[in-house]
């Protein structure tokens, strides 16, 4: 057999070499230019380890074999020859994702969000086919000269209906385009492609990783814990699809790449407004952040002088005693006394003065502290302003962690927790409950006597037909609302859903069951809307 030829393909020239190796080759049957990649197996691999590495290699081409999409490299066959696995695919010209993030840095917004939808697209299609990528990443994506994306190597990709080859807690990937899940070892879905998605794209708008470290151990620890600050350039659209794609959490990502692709218009992002319209016109507002200055150090109050003791008595009103004729101290020992006392005065001196200079450094960094944290606090509200809440939310964080002050914290806290607010406001109105109520959870996690967090919680709930929490959270909110806004709109809702559970009770011929829940509603919200509504309907059954 000739070293240049492969079953029916002459080869070329070796293009790339890695894991295996890549040849530029002809389809002598038909003349047609492949990619031809040959497996290389270790020669000191043997047994079980060589079939798995073989049946993984032959994997790949029964994934992308069974692909047919633009955005999907495309698989012509797998052979053998004399001991030789290879699989042909079509030969692809133009840079990887990688060559055009190394030349040009970060790349313009509407083109990362191009080859991001290409991507999502591509992968929208191998997921409907039970195919999962487990290793998008830029070196996996080539951009044609048309401008034409195709997602390549699917050499560890999984195929759902099929048994997985990886052993329990074994991980494939590259490190630091894993998802916390598939560094974990844990059980992957289509989810884990989604991660890698947004860290693509991150790195393709910042030209950087958003998880980067000196080990493999420091990646994937921070990939598990650290959270992702946007940079401030980049459009509140973008920012809600990066944080939302790379949630550490895979039950707050997108359920699938067609709804990632989606949220990448930018007609579908609706921006927050204060005003949160609720049913049964229960409204409030979501207030904006409590810091709106520089923090000051309290000054200390001036004391007034005291008046000096014996201030009114004249000369000659004491009677003082007579002095001894003789001294009682000799002339030695006076010298001696009045040399001890300049040594103590000066040492007094000396502690004196450091025990000042000491306090007034550490007035010094107690002040330099405090405008840090100023600094942090005017940052998130200008962040928050800018509805970029998720780096709003790390500015107070970094604000909290510099500072004793239990006000500031408190502050800090609150403005957190608003912030978290309004990314559920975000969700609430794109259609997306779930992820909502999580933020909202957040939110109160932050500040747990946050009365319109537990309100919006308890209204997302309510939409979800899951009325025994959202009681729950109601009731919280007039735990902690009273009478103020939240605490009243919070009272009404109540009302409403006793209300309904009133109707129904009615409407199944129980009056009894009816009047009881009627009443509620009057209790817990006499005057309004719905506790009127609830007094007509008892005054009509006659209860």
């Amino acid at each position: 057999m000739s070293e240049n030829k492969l079953g029916k393909y002459q080869i070329v020239r070796e293009i790339a070499r890695s894991n295996d190796i890549v040849y530029e080759a002809v389809d002598t049957s038909i003349n047609r230019r492949v990619a031809l990649k040959e497996l290389l197996v270790p020669p000191n691999l043997t047994g079980v380890q060589r079939r798995e590495r073989i049946e993984r290699f032959y994997r790949e081409a029964r994934a992308a074999g069974t692909l047919a999409h633009p955005n999907i490299v495309t698989i012509y066959e797998a052979g053998e020859d004399q001991g030789r696995h290879f699989i042909a695919m079509e030969f692809l010209e133009g840079k990887t994702l990688r060559e055009a993030i190394d030349i040009e840095g970060n790349l313009p917004i509407e083109r990362a969000v191009e080859i991001a939808k290409q991507v999502c697209e591509g992968l929208s299609y191998a997921h409907s086919k039970g195919v999962i990528h487990r290793d998008i990443k830029p070196d996996n994506i080539q951009i044609l000269p048309s401008g034409l994306c195709k997602i390549t190597d699917f050499g560890i990709a999984r195929i759902m209906e099929e048994p997985s080859l990886t052993a329990d807690g074994q991980v494939f990937g590259t490190p630091s385009y894993m998802s916390p899940e598939q560094v974990a070892g844990k059980p992957l879905d289509c989810r884990t492609d989604i991660f890698s998605v947004g860290i693509v794209l991150f790195e393709m708008l910042s030209g950087r990783k958003p998880f980067t470290g000196d080990t493999v151990v420091t990646i994937t620890y921070n990939i598990m814990n650290q959270d992702v600050t946007i940079p401030s350039f980049i459009p509140a659209y973008i920012e809600r699809v990066l944080a939302r794609s790379m949630a550490k959490d895979m039950n707050l990502r997108y359920s699938s790449a067609a709804e990632l692709a989606g949220d990448l218009d930018p007609t579908s992002y609706v921006p927050y407004q204060t005003a949160q319209p609720d049913p049964y016109g229960a409204t409030i507002s979501a207030p904006g952040p409590l810091y709106n200055g520089p923090v000051m150090s309290p000054q200390p109050a001036a004391h007034a002088p005291s008046s000096r003791p014996f201030g009114n008595v004249r000369p000659g009103d004491i009677s003082l005693p007579r002095l001894p004729r003789k001294p009682l101290v000799s002339a030695e020992a006076m010298y001696f006394l009045k040399v001890m006392f300049a040594v103590v005065a000066l040492c007094g001196f000396i502690i004196g003065f450091l025990w000042l200079l000491a306090a007034g450094y550490q007035g010094y960094q107690r002040q330099a502290r405090m405008q840090e944290v100023g600094i942090h606090l005017s940052a998130g509200r200008k962040h928050f302003d800018q509805q970029s809440y998720l780096a709003a939310i790390e500015e107070y964080r970094i604000a909290m962690k510099l500072t004793r002050d239990p006000e500031v914290t408190k502050t800090a806290r609150r403005n957190i927790a608003v912030s978290y607010l309004s990314l559920g406001v975000g969700s609430e109105r794109g259609g997306n409950y779930s992820q909502a109520i999580a933020y909202y959870q957040q939110a109160l996690v932050s500040d747990g006597a946050y009365a319109e967090g537990y309100l919006f919680l308890g209204n997302a709930l309510y939409k979800q037909r899951r009325d025994e929490e959202a009681l729950a959270a109601w009731a919280k909110a007039i735990q902690h609302g009273g009478g103020a806004k939240a605490g009243m709109a919070a009272r009404e809702m109540c009302a409403v859903l006793y209300n309904q559970r009133g109707d129904d009770a009615f409407t199944r011929g129980d009056s009894g069951t009816a009047a009881s829940w009627w009443r509620k509603a009057i209790d817990v919200a006499p005057g309004t809307n719905a506790g009127d509504a609830a007094q007509s309907k008892l005054d009509r059954v006659g209860g």
